[in-house]
């Protein structure tokens, strides 16, 4: 099997950057790879380090993420001690077997679909959770504050990457799920979109969905009103509207 086709098939495995071992610059470059499990156990070490850097790139990690790597030595590839190891065994494995599954399930040529890969998921972050599930689990946890500050950190970071959703779209993602039992947050997510997209309809319809909620009739109007003011053709907030003037 070519280096292109198998960096098509484990290029972008999924949750993680290793698996393989023995596949390090800093060993000695006569040195062939040991302990390859899910790669051809016969390929040679510029084979496996291509694969490797897709999956670092994939995971925006580096080999330490999963190979075992002792001050003042070069990292052992060949050891099986860390669990982020075995994760990417796995994961190779599973979306091996998906993008074999694909052209079946979907009676579609292999060269028409898109192949899942890490990137597909990970978009460049070691975890692959959306923004929504992050800033709720923080906010959860450690209220509001801590998740305001975490979307900043985040976007700080990650702000023109694909990893996560700086857009309008991405605080009103995290604050619809959480409209109706953790209405207070939610409110405060889309306060905070507000503040960021001024012009945002959507956060404003959304806003009044949680005004709702906490029975602020007035503030619902308020809110819809401004979306309508913004986009006229809101066709949720206009029957939303209707249905609170009635």
């Amino acid at each position: 099997m070519s280096v292109s086709s198998l960096l098509g098939r484990y290029g972008l495995g999924a949750a993680t950057l290793l698996l393989t071992a023995g596949t390090a610059f800093a060993q000695p470059a006569q040195e062939a790879p040991k302990n390859l499990t899910v790669l051809p156990k016969d390929w040679t070490r510029p084979q496996v380090i291509q694969v490797m850097q897709n999956f670092t790139a994939a995971l925006g990690v580096g080999c330490d993420y999963c190979h075992v790597q002792n001050p003042g030595v070069p990292p052992d590839f060949a050891s099986d001690d860390k669990h982020e190891k075995e994760l990417a065994r796995a994961m190779m494995h599973i979306t091996t077997d998906l993008n074999a599954r694909l052209p079946m399930d979907f009676d579609v040529p292999a060269t028409d679909l898109t192949r899942v890969g890490c990137i597909t998921c990970h978009r460049g972050v070691p975890e692959p959770k959306q923004l929504a599930e992050i800033l709720a689990k923080t906010s959860a946890e450690k209220g509001f504050a801590a998740a305001s500050a975490q979307y900043s950190d985040l976007k700080s970071k990650y702000y023109g990457a694909q990893a996560y959703d700086f857009s309008e779209s991405g605080l009103i993602a995290t604050a619809t799920p959480l409209v109706q039992t953790r209405t207070d947050e939610a409110i405060q997510f889309l306060q905070l979109n507000l503040q960021l997209f001024p012009q945002s309809a959507r956060s404003f319809v959304a806003l009044a969905q949680g005004q709702q909620v906490k029975k602020d009739t007035a503030g619902a109007i308020a809110s819809l009103e401004k979306a309508l003011a913004i986009d006229p053709m809101n066709a949720q907030a206009q029957r939303m509207l209707a249905q609170l003037k009635q």
